[in-house]
């Protein structure tokens, strides 16, 4: 056995037997129960009086279902709708509730504890606790899956941040904000805005005086030209939070997914639990804030490219000047970042850059907590496994056969938009939404097609494909835990 299966191995066996020994869980995490809520003072996290740092994973995939973790295009409730629709009401509940049951289960936390992880932040769609329907009639099953895995972070002494990522209309025009076509309702609506500030009054109700919640995430990367309402939006959750729960800490995502911290009024700090989080993602052109770098442009890091110099100085002055925090006086944690396999750059310069950037978080005393735990094989420290009966699925002629003259059709059409708008006087950003669009057009055939080819299949054949998302039939990734580790080590 090589040192890699060695390691998964063990990783494997140690989460396991954790999750079925109740001696070893009790040893896990901090050998005492967690009492104190925590709370914001100045620049630190307290639990107690102790200073508490903290360093976790993202859940996404679980509450908020995105394509390239399921393996099926479109945003989750068009997901949703259109499986419900095409393989009927028995297939739809006997995947979802397998998955739901499949994919964050005890493994998955005794995994996270013993690894060293303090924190988990939850991303969640609205949908799962009220219809459009019937806004305000909360939906208890939803609120029975959250607190389900609410309780096994409080057996393996993880802290939860709740962070509403899909808010109804959409705060934002990614898929992931629950965005089917480029919508974001949210902010036209005051009925969405009102809705959000209940369903926010509703969780804090339930959670008030829990400490092993550590924050509630008010609107996960939201993106508007109305920075007042953003900030009135903002202080109604407050209000409305504070009404039934006055210590529990409260997380603001700055503008333009998480990155404009000028955009957060000064009104908003007059709380004095209230922490930011910002999503310092490197990936992009003008990498490291120098004319003409480019992600794509390294091959190894750290590197000199064209007359600039890539390394952890660099990064450090990019970050520094792309979240400006000094004025703050208040925590500071970087919520979402991570490294893609899908991406052009090698894995091993984009792990060597992701160990720089969490060195400088841990310097200027930020928490973090990285993008994501699990998916099919992209950004996740634990993927599926390809011997699994969903990924066998996905991998099948049929399916990547199609998959492949999509990309290509795709990508035929967004060159050709993109030749159409290069010769107008378009606003840069109509540009861009456009051409979104139009490659987003592609993912209701596309589902529709996958769809079809599960229709051979039993319920109970279809709930064995989504019993692959579980730990067991997973795969762990020690070249990325073995960045993240020293950090968690320390901690």
């Amino acid at each position: 056995m090589n040192r890699r299966s060695f390691l998964q191995a063990s990783f494997a066996a140690g989460a396991l037997a954790a999750a079925n020994n109740p001696g070893l869980s009790q040893i896990i995490g901090s050998s005492a129960t967690k009492s104190s809520i925590l709370q914001a003072r100045g620049p630190e996290i307290v639990e107690g009086g102790h200073t508490i740092r903290l360093r976790g994973m993202n859940l996404g995939g679980w509450m908020l279902i995105e394509d390239y973790i399921i393996g099926l295009p479109w945003t989750e409730w068009k997901i949703r709708e259109q499986f419900r629709k095409v393989l009927g009401a028995e297939s739809y509940t006997a995947f979802f509730n397998a998955y739901d049951q499949a994919y964050i289960a005890e493994a998955d936390i005794a995994f996270l504890a013993c690894t060293g992880f303090n924190v988990v932040r939850l991303p969640f769609n609205y949908r799962h606790f009220e219809s459009d329907l019937e806004p305000g009639n909360w939906i208890e099953n939803g609120f029975h899956q959250l607190h389900r895995v609410v309780e096994l972070c409080r057996k393996y002494k993880i802290w939860v941040i709740l962070d509403l990522h899909a808010a109804p209309g959409a705060q934002a025009r990614d898929q992931n904000a629950g965005s089917a076509y480029g919508e974001t309702y949210f902010w036209n609506y005051r009925s969405f805005i009102d809705r959000t500030v209940a369903l926010w009054a509703e969780i804090a109700r339930r959670y008030s005086g829990d400490p092993i919640i550590a924050a509630y995430n008010l609107l996960g990367e939201p993106v508007t030209s109305n920075i007042p309402l953003l900030n009135d939006f903002s202080l109604s959750c407050i209000h409305a939070i504070r009404r039934v729960d006055r210590e529990h800490m409260i997380l603001l995502d700055p503008n333009l997914w998480s990155r404009d911290i000028a955009s957060l009024h000064e009104d908003l700090f007059s709380d004095p639990n209230i922490i930011v989080g910002i999503h310092p993602y490197y990936q992009g052109d003008g990498l490291f804030g120098q004319k003409g770098g480019t992600f794509d442009s390294l091959a190894s890091y750290p590197a000199v490219v064209d007359g600039n110099r890539y390394d952890r100085s660099a990064l450090a002055k990019t970050i520094d000047s792309k979240y400006e925090t000094s004025h703050l006086h208040c925590p500071v944690m970087a919520s979402e970042f991570g490294v893609f396999r899908s991406n052009p750059q090698p894995f091993a310069t984009q792990l060597a850059i992701m160990r720089d950037q969490v060195s400088i978080f841990e310097e200027k005393g930020w928490s973090w907590t990285m993008w994501c735990y699990k998916d099919l094989r992209d950004m996740g420290i634990v993927t599926v496994r390809m011997d699994t009966p969903w990924r066998r699925f996905l991998e099948s002629p049929e399916i990547t056969g199609f998959r492949q003259h999509y990309k290509e059709m795709e990508a035929f059409f967004h060159q050709g938009v993109g030749k159409l708008l290069a010769v107008t006087d378009i606003d840069g950003d109509i540009r861009e939404q456009w051409a979104r669009e139009v490659t987003r057009d592609f993912d209701p055939p596309a589902l529709d097609f996958i769809l079809r080819r599960l229709a051979k299949y039993s319920p109970a054949e279809l709930a064995e494909m989504a019993h692959s998302f579980a730990f067991e039939s997973c795969e762990v990734h020690p070249e990325q835990l073995a960045i993240l580790s020293p950090f968690l080590q320390h901690g």
